[in-house]
Parts: structure tokens; C-alpha cells; sequence
């Protein structure tokens, strides 16, 4: 069994689908969606590729694409600033960060180097304890075994 077409009524499904698209109540589509030719056909319930038969209905698609262009531009005008006012922010945020953690470092790095100094005094002043005897039995029991490789 052959389906029988007819123009009018696919081009009136067409019609209708892109008005609904435009008037934003879609009766088939949910979420967000872009008016182009695949959405409207999809809206109208044809098959994709059904829309191209119709060139004035691809010319009112095209208008209308358009016009939602138009006004989405318009939306990123506005919402431009505001990203980039947003992305200023983020990033003197990071800079502070990046500012806190490094004072915050240096502070590490310096108590580092003062224990460690200081180890350094008290192993001198321990070895300065010892006779001279035992200084050298425990350098040489300190040297480390190298173990050759064949």
C-alpha cells in the first residue's frame, strides 16, 4: 500500500510546525531547540529531507532562522559583558590565589632551611661530643655499600 501525497498539506504541515517553532509551543520537540529546517521538520512529523521539495517554505524557514539569529545576537550582546566582566573576576581570583599560595610556599621553603639548619648544628655539635675513635667507626660504618651490577 502506496501512501498518497499531497503538496498542500504537506507544505500546510510545514507552515504550521515553523509557526509553532516561532511562537515557542512545540507540540512534538522539548527542550531547547534552534528553528532550522531539520527542527521544523521534525515539528511537522515528516521525514527529514521532506522540506526541501518546498522552496518558499525553505525561504520562511530561512527568514525565521534569521530572525532568531538576530535576536539570540543581540542576547550575547548583552551576556558578553557580563562574561567578560565574569572572566575579570575569575581571574584577579585566581591571581590572589596564586599570590596566597606562593607567600604561603616561601613560608614552608624558609622553615625548611631553618630545620634543616638547624639538624645540621646538632649533628655537628653530637659528632663534636665523640673522641675521635669513635668519629671514625661511625663514618665508616655510615659509608654506603655500592653492590656492583653485572
Amino acid at each position: 500500500m502506496t501512501k498518497i501525497r499531497n503538496p498542500e498539506i504537506t507544505r500546510k504541515k510545514l507552515i504550521d510546525a515553523l509557526q509553532r517553532l516561532v511562537d515557542g509551543d512545540p507540540e512534538r520537540l522539548t527542550g531547547k531547540y534552534k528553528i532550522n529546517v531539520k527542527s521544523v521538520q521534525e515539528e511537522a512529523g515528516l521525514s527529514l529531507g521532506s522540506a526541501y521539495r518546498y522552496p518558499d517554505v525553505m525561504d520562511t524557514i530561512a527568514l525565521a532562522k534569521q530572525t532568531q539569529a538576530k535576536k539570540a545576537g543581540n542576547v550575547r550582546k548583552r551576556s558578553a559583558s557580563t562574561d567578560l566582566e565574569r572572566l575579570k573576576e575569575e581571574k584577579s581570583k585566581e591571581k590572589r590565589l596564586k599570590d596566597k599560595y606562593r607567600q604561603e610556599l616561601d613560608v614552608a621553603n624558609q622553615r625548611l632551611d631553618e630545620a634543616y639548619a638547624e639538624q645540621t648544628m646538632q649533628l655537628t655539635a653530637t659528632m663534636n661530643l665523640l673522641d675521635i675513635e669513635d668519629r671514625i667507626k661511625l663514618l665508616q660504618e655510615s659509608k654506603p655499600k655500592v653492590i656492583r651490577i653485572k
